[in-house]
């Protein structure tokens, strides 16, 4: 630990590899770090919003107004720190599985993070192949020391998540992205307008669920030329409720509506990893 914590304080940031889980020792290290704030990102987690995250951090920790895209709001938090009237000197950060599903996208955003010497980035990969998300850009702003950090401990907390849905009838964040990734831009798009359509409603109103009549929903696609008749609608919507990505109900007057049974802060993780 003495070595890990004299390397960030040289302005370098780490990162661990290695068999087995390193989520307990890198947690372990970061309860040590009692100098400055920590904030640990679980990259995981299959529904990880990191735009909501960044927001969270920039607004409770550092008290600034945050908006914009994750690469705004990551310009934002490096910008505060090389403010001279900044209330907190420096931040720990950690990121288990930085080269999680749902971070793949934001390695830009992130080293931008990393590359502000007063933000000490620490992240582990799993992925065997895991350094060829980052180009040579981001490779230099993370400034990474490589650790082993082999422990043959089980990725118990890691992958409790990956089934979480399927004890349930509905597919889960990771099912949807992979059904996605065999379908057709079109399909895709599809998808898409009812999942903005639900996302901007249950910001409306968070107390309903959000459900799109299926007439309208047919106009829209085809208005966007996504689907060329209602037959063609009508499979690609029986492909989606095949693999449970979109259902329906009847209302007692014959109506139908048509949602994604997940919530819009899933929804957005979604979309922005497709």
């Amino acid at each position: 630990f003495r070595q890990w914590y004299f390397e960030l304080s040289n302005k370098f940031n780490l990162v661990f590899y290695g068999y087995g889980s390193k989520r307990r020792l890198i947690n372990m290290f970061a309860s040590q770090c009692s100098d400055a704030p920590v904030v640990i990102i679980n990259g995981y987690f299959p529904a990880l919003n990191l735009k909501q995250t960044l927001e969270k951090i920039a607004s409770e920790a550092l008290e600034l107004s945050a908006t914009g895209s994750v690469a705004d709001i990551a310009a934002l938090i490096h910008g505060y720190f090389e403010s001279k009237s900044r209330a907190i000197d420096h931040m720990y950060v950690v990121v288990h599985n930085i080269d999680g599903l749902c971070l793949r996208k934001h390695q830009a955003a992130l080293s931008v993070l990393a590359s502000s010497p007063r933000i000490h980035f620490l992240a582990s990969v799993d992925h065997i192949e895991a350094p060829l998300i980052w180009d040579t850009s981001s490779i230099t702003k993370f400034n990474w020391i490589w650790h082993d950090l082999t422990t043959f401990e089980p990725y118990t907390v890691e992958t409790s998540y990956e089934n979480l849905s399927t004890e349930t009838k509905e597919i889960g964040p990771r099912g949807v992205l992979h059904v996605l990734a065999s379908l057709t831009e079109n399909a895709k798009g599809v998808f898409r307008v009812l999942a903005e359509f639900q996302i901007a409603e249950s910001i409306m109103d968070t107390k309903q669920s959000a459900e799109m009549p299926y007439n309208s929903y047919f106009t829209m696609c085809r208005d966007q030329f996504l689907v060329s008749s209602e037959t063609t609608f009508r499979s690609q919507l029986t492909e989606f409720r095949d693999h449970k990505v979109i259902q329906s109900r009847h209302t007692p007057d014959g109506t139908e509506f048509v949602f994604i049974p997940l919530p819009s802060s899933t929804l957005e993780t979604i979309l922005e990893s497709m």
